[in-house]
């Protein structure tokens, strides 16, 4: 029992003088103009990450962010079954980004996968396909702007 008290009673201690601070905190806080100079790869990943971007934008912020990025995408046959036919893909999705703000720039590279199985209906798979890339895309624009606020 005393060693239960003494235990959470290092915690707490260690705990509270730690500097702690989530790295999600300062996600909401970007105070900048977010401009998109150029893009290129897969339209419909460019459109989705650069929506996500004008919507976290502060358009009467005077500090102005220029990003230009390409998107990679690929979809890859991972399994075939024994007559030969594709039941696995994966899709992989690599995206290069150039941000320059003020003077400093900086070059990072966000990399995201996703496996999926093939569907018999080729409509519900397409579909399915625009949705696993939006969300890629959201994890995309997430990723970018998490960096964004951690570059302050």
């Amino acid at each position: 029992m005393l060693r239960k008290i003494l235990l959470i009673t290092f915690l707490l201690n260690f705990l509270s003088h730690c500097d702690y601070k989530p790295i999600y905190s300062k996600q909401n806080n970007i105070n900048y103009k977010i401009s998109i100079s150029s893009y290129t790869g897969d339209k419909d990943i460019n459109n989705a990450v650069a929506a996500n971007l004008q919507h976290k934008s502060k358009n009467q912020s005077k500090d102005i962010i220029n990003i230009s990025y390409d998107t990679k995408y690929t979809k890859i046959i991972l399994a075939k079954n024994t007559a030969g036919t594709i039941t696995d893909y994966q899709i992989d999705v690599v995206t290069t980004f150039s941000i320059q703000k003020e003077k400093d720039s900086e070059n990072f590279i966000v990399n995201e996968k996703f496996n999926f199985q093939k569907m018999t209906d080729k409509y519900e798979e397409k579909n399915y396909e625009r949705n696993i890339k939006r969300n890629i895309a959201n994890s995309i624009s997430q990723k970018l702007i998490l960096r964004l606020a951690v570059m302050e």
